[in-house]
Parts: structure tokens; C-alpha cells; sequence
């Protein structure tokens, strides 16, 4: 009679580890007859430290795996590995021959189990169905698919194609709205499609990679009002555009940054007024810029620094006064040049006016009858008694 247990039993057992290290001990939970049939995976991994307790052969009672070295956060996984070898040594007693039906329904057991964990097409498939997995070559790097018409195994895309679609799933389920879809429904159009081709050269991709700041997009906001926008219309005719273009040069643009100071800015306000831009139409004219020229020579400007002093400034004021008699003098030039010929005599005369200031007071006193009798009078007159030498 054999002593395998007739029952089908999952000759597979796994345990969870957390935190804490264990080394067991795990229960071997299906029968098994020898030792070498027990293999031990942590982790998806096989190892041999290990030690298998068997208190009953072909029972489940007592049976427990204890692993030399503690596991934490692990899945240990005791499983049948029963050998597939037949013994020829045995005599042919009952006790052989029972231990060899033992081990050949272990291993119908393991292959049953294994089974049930591989890929098999059910019973109800087409007898078509071809359940052969592609080559190693034609599968290497690829994703497992199935025929859309007959479903058996083939490969599919590559697991790199698959990773980078699987990075863009975020992306592809915004992609995924109603809205959106409609959105593209009308990027998909020729003539949106041809406007993209010519947005798609590197030149413009540079150009929108600057526009992209937020600095930029702020901006943006701030031209796109409607009152902006009528003002950029006003601004694009080709008058406009050349002019700018005229300004838009580093000499216009210096000027323009000089002219930004705070003090310009000061004495433009003063020059606004109503009144001074009146006076500026006063002198803007051809004759009086002619004036200016004619004013602005070195000259001319160290004349009037001379005339700008103050004693200057009142002797002028003085004759300001006397503007009449000023022109009376002019009247009679040639007289005062004739004048200007005596300056001698009269410099003469002007040596001896106290004589003559005298000789006057004495003619209202009668000398001069004195004078008509003796002749001339010596110059020592002193007074309208004393008639000198005659």
C-alpha cells in the first residue's frame, strides 16, 4: 500500500516576513519522502542555508523548514522539487515498489501544480491553437502578445517602446478629454497642418522657447487687451514701421535713454507749458534762427560775457535813460567828428576854464571897456580891480 497521501495537494508553501528577522521554522505543508526533496527561494531567489525537520515521511505533521541566517520584508517559499529519477539498485520487495510509486505520483502532483501556473490554451480552443511561445531571438527585448485572429503567442513591442509610452501615460489621459480631442480634430485641417510645418523650423522653436518665460507671457497679458491692440494697428502701417525702424538705431536709442533722466525730464515739463511753446514758435522762424547764428559765434558770445557784468549792466541801464538824447547825438555825427578833431584844443581850453570862467564874470562887471582901452590884459588877473600890466 503506498503511504503518498491520494489526495492532490499544492506542493507549494509561502510566507510572508516583515520587519522583524525570522528564520522560521516554515511548515512543509504537502508530503514529501527525502530531504533533497525540499528547495527553499527567498525573494524569488533558491538558497541552500537551510535546514529541513521531518517528523513524519510522506505526512505533513512535524515537517518545517529553519533557515541558518534571519530574513526581514521577505517572501519565503518552501516548495517540492521531487527527483525524476527511478532507482534500479532496490530489490523488488513492496516497500521498493511502493516507494517508487510514491515518488512518481510526487511528481505527477508537482507536474499537475505546475500546470495549472503555466500558459495553456483551454480545452474549449480551437485545436488550432498553437500555445508555442516565439523564438528566443524573435522575443528577446519584446512585450508577450496574442494574434488578433488566431490568439496564439507572439511578439509584441519592443520594452523599451513600452516603458516610454508608459511615461507619457500622464500626458496621454490629458490627451484623452472630450475637449481635447476636439482640439486636435481641428489642428488636424491642411491648412493647420502646413502653418505648423512652418512654425516647426529650429529658428522659430528658439524664438518661442525665449516667448515661453513668464516674464514674457506676463507681458503678453498686458498687450492683449483690446485697447493695446488698437493701438498696435494704429502703430503697424508702413509710415509707422519705417519710422520706428529709422529710431530703433544705437545713436536714437542712447539719445532716448539720455533724454530719460529725471532732470530732462524735469525741464521738459517746463518747456510744455503753453506759454514757452508759444515763445518757441516766435523764435523758430528763418530770420530770427539767422539771428542765433550770427549771436552764437565765439565772438559775439565774448562780447556779451564783456557787456553781462554787473557795472556793465547798470551803465547800460543808465543810457537806457537817456535813449533821446542818444539820438540827438546820432543826428549830428559829423559835427561830433569834427568835435572829436579839436580833442586837443579842447583839452587846452579845459586847462584854463578858471581863467575863463574869470574873464566872463569881469566883461559883466564892464572890465571888458578896461580891456578896449589898455589892450591885453596880463594873464595875472586876480581879480575885477586888478588890471595887470598893460
Amino acid at each position: 500500500m503506498g503511504t503518498l497521501t491520494s489526495t492532490e495537494t499544492d506542493r507549494l508553501a509561502a510566507y510572508t516576513v516583515g520587519a522583524s528577522a525570522s528564520t522560521g521554522p516554515f511548515p512543509i505543508t504537502f508530503p514529501f519522502a527525502d530531504n533533497d526533496d525540499i528547495a527553499v527561494y527567498v525573494n524569488g531567489t533558491k538558497i541552500s542555508t537551510y535546514a529541513v525537520t521531518q517528523g513524519s515521511a510522506y505526512g505533513t505533521s512535524g515537517n518545517f523548514v529553519t533557515l541558518e541566517t534571519g530574513v526581514t520584508n521577505s517572501t519565503v517559499s518552501v516548495v517540492s522539487e521531487a527527483s525524476a529519477v527511478r532507482s534500479t539498485t532496490d530489490s523488488l520487495t513492496l516497500t521498493a515498489l511502493n516507494g517508487e510509486i510514491d515518488n512518481i505520483y510526487a511528481n505527477l502532483q508537482e507536474n499537475q501544480f505546475d500546470k495549472t501556473r503555466s500558459m495553456n490554451a483551454p480545452l474549449t480552443d480551437p485545436t488550432t491553437s498553437n500555445m508555442t511561445l516565439p523564438s528566443y531571438t524573435a522575443r528577446a527585448g519584446r512585450l508577450l502578445g496574442f494574434n488578433s485572429t488566431t490568439g496564439n503567442p507572439e511578439a509584441g513591442p519592443s520594452i523599451t517602446a513600452a516603458q516610454t509610452l508608459s511615461a507619457a501615460s500622464a500626458s496621454i489621459n490629458l490627451l484623452g478629454t472630450a475637449a481635447v480631442v476636439e482640439d486636435m480634430g481641428l489642428l488636424s485641417a491642411s491648412a493647420v497642418i502646413e502653418d505648423m510645418g512652418l512654425l516647426a523650423t529650429a529658428a522659430i522653436i528658439e524664438d518661442m522657447g525665449l516667448l515661453a518665460t513668464s516674464a514674457v507671457i506676463e507681458d503678453m497679458g498686458l498687450l492683449a487687451t483690446s485697447a493695446v491692440i488698437e493701438d498696435m494697428g494704429l502703430l503697424g502701417t508702413s509710415a509707422n514701421v519705417t519710422a520706428m525702424g529709422l529710431l530703433g538705431n544705437s545713436t536714437v536709442i542712447t539719445n532716448i535713454s539720455n533724454l530719460s533722466a529725471s532732470a530732462v525730464i524735469a525741464d521738459m515739463a517746463l518747456l510744455g507749458t503753453s506759454a514757452v511753446v508759444e515763445d518757441m514758435g516766435f523764435l523758430g522762424n528763418s530770420t530770427t534762427i539767422g539771428n542765433m547764428n550770427l549771436l552764437g559765434t565765439s565772438d559775439a558770445v565774448s562780447d556779451m560775457n564783456t557787456l553781462a557784468t554787473s557795472s556793465n549792466v547798470t551803465n547800460q541801464n543808465t543810457l537806457a535813460g537817456i535813449s533821446g538824447n542818444i539820438t540827438t547825438v546820432a543826428g549830428i555825427s559829423a559835427n561830433v567828428t569834427t568835435v572829436a578833431g579839436d580833442a586837443s584844443d579842447i583839452n587846452t581850453l579845459v586847462a584854463a576854464l578858471s581863467n575863463i570862467n574869470l574873464v566872463a564874470s569881469n566883461i559883466n562887471s564892464g572890465v571888458i571897456d578896461g580891456i578896449l582901452d589898455y589892450g591885453a590884459v596880463n594873464d595875472s588877473v586876480s581879480s575885477s580891480t586888478d588890471f595887470g600890466s598893460v
